[in-house]
């Protein structure tokens, strides 16, 4: 997949998590619970995407700000 790919695949799953929480209304938007749940999101896509192509790298949110592995 290319950056492109990913990121139409990230905002698919934001987009229908977006719908769901509209509705359901669990979340309350623009709270630290609604971006902390936009990062789960993120990282899900990001496994998903991985396991279909057998590879493993580091997840967005095991970087740091200068792109290295937390420790």
């Amino acid at each position: 997949m290319n950056a492109g790919e990913v990121a139409n695949a990230v905002r698919r799953a934001l987009n229908g998590f977006d719908e769901w929480n509209d509705v359901a209304g669990v979340v309350p938007p623009n709270t630290s619970w609604y971006y902390e749940m936009q990062s789960v999101i993120e990282d899900a896509v990001h496994c998903g995407i991985q396991a279909a192509l057998g590879v493993r790298t580091p997840l967005p949110s095991e970087l740091d700000v200068q792109g290295e592995v937390k420790p």
